[in-house]
């Protein structure tokens, strides 16, 4: 329970850096930090959970998945209904 606690943190995190730098992209504008922090996010998380909590690696690795694909494709959803309006 705990690994999919620390999963889901880690996975709404690199969601906003990606999020962060795809607005910044779509503005016009080139950040690079928010990708190199995304990047290390799943490093960080799944290493921790490693460290911490060993047997809940695969669950903590699921929540980030999960986290992830549910909140682009909720994202994209929004952005698609607000372009129609």
């Amino acid at each position: 329970m705990l690994g999919a606690i620390l999963g889901i943190a880690f996975g709404c995190i690199q969601l906003y850096l990606l999020m962060l730098a795809g607005n910044a992209i779509a503005g016009g504008t080139v950040k690079i930090w928010p990708l190199v922090a995304q990047f290390f996010c799943p490093f960080l998380g799944l290493g921790l959970c490693a460290f911490i909590l060993r047997h809940q690696l695969i669950p903590c690795a699921v929540a980030m998945v999960v986290v992830l694909i549910s909140g682009a494709l909720a994202r994209f959803i929004i952005v698609r209904r607000r372009k129609k309006d």
